[in-house]
């Protein structure tokens, strides 16, 4: 502390106490504003140091979080891409299948076509053959009949002109006997007798002749009825020789366009499309 100089009154070292002890207080106050001042300052640097810290833990959160939601979506896209290939290769292994299996098919109708249009051709061959043979058998059978025929109408017609040669001999004999009778001078009832006895024996043997005529075309007429019952069971036992027609076949229709199933593609409801 300093002496107060000499020749100071009272006052005036009380005067100057007072102005050293207010201006020590001034000091002494501007020290703790600038102390308090600082404080603050301080403190608030490491709030807004520990504000930072929290912004830079929370954007590290959220990068992480984010981070981790990325890897769980491309986690979840591989996994449905690969559920989603092997999917669609079973579908795809089953449409081709499906699809040889259609064309199986297909090559099974057609083989059953052709080989029903050939087994339809042969029998149509073996029906006209047959239809053939049978129309030329029984061609044969008509003309052997008509054969038969013209055999008996021949032989009906010699045993009529045979009568008929006989009928001319009677009349000849006839009248050659009756001009005997006259010739022999006889008169009276015995020339009538004589006569009558003639034209009797003309007329027995003429009855004869036609009797014979008449037995002649029945005979004649059974033969032809035999040889037409002949020719008509051949006839028809050459006609049962053919078979019925075999006519157009019935062909299979070819199996219809199948139905493929359809694939899927990769469908993912992202929740993270904010990410």
């Amino acid at each position: 502390m300093c002496l107060p100089a000499a020749g100071l009154t009272a006052a005036q070292l009380a005067m100057g106490s007072l102005v050293v002890a207010g201006v020590g207080t001034a000091a002494s106050i501007g020290m703790g504003i600038a102390s308090a001042n600082q404080q603050a300052a301080q403190a608030q640097a490491s709030l807004d140091f520990q504000a930072q810290q929290a912004r830079n833990q929370q954007d590290l959160a959220t990068q992480q979080a984010q981070l981790q939601q990325r890897q769980h979506r491309d986690a979840l896209l591989l996994q449905q891409k690969q559920s989603t290939e092997a999917y669609n290769l079973q579908i795809q292994q089953s449409n081709t299948q499906i699809a040889n299996q259609h064309q199986q098919q297909i090559q099974q109708v057609r083989n059953e076509r052709a080989a029903l249009l050939a087994r339809n051709t042969a029998e149509r061959n073996e029906y006209q053959k047959s239809k053939e043979t049978a129309e030329a058998q029984n061609k044969l059978n008509n003309e052997a009949a008509n054969r038969a025929y013209v055999g008996q109408q021949t032989k009906l017609e010699e045993a009529r002109k045979k009568a008929a040669f006989a009928q001319q001999t009677l009349l000849a004999k006839s009248i050659g006997a009756k001009g005997s009778i006259l010739a022999s001078g006889r008169t009276g009832q015995s020339v009538g007798l004589l006569a009558r006895d003639v034209d009797r024996q003309q007329g027995f043997a003429t009855a004869q002749d036609l009797a014979s005529i008449d037995s002649a075309r029945n005979a004649a007429i059974v033969a032809m009825e035999g040889d037409y019952l002949k020719a008509q069971s051949a006839n028809n036992a050459a006609l049962s020789g053919v078979g019925a027609d075999p006519g157009d076949p019935f062909l299979p229709d070819l199996p219809q366009k199948p139905k493929f199933i359809e694939g899927i593609g990769l469908q993912i409801n992202d929740q993270y499309s904010w990410v």
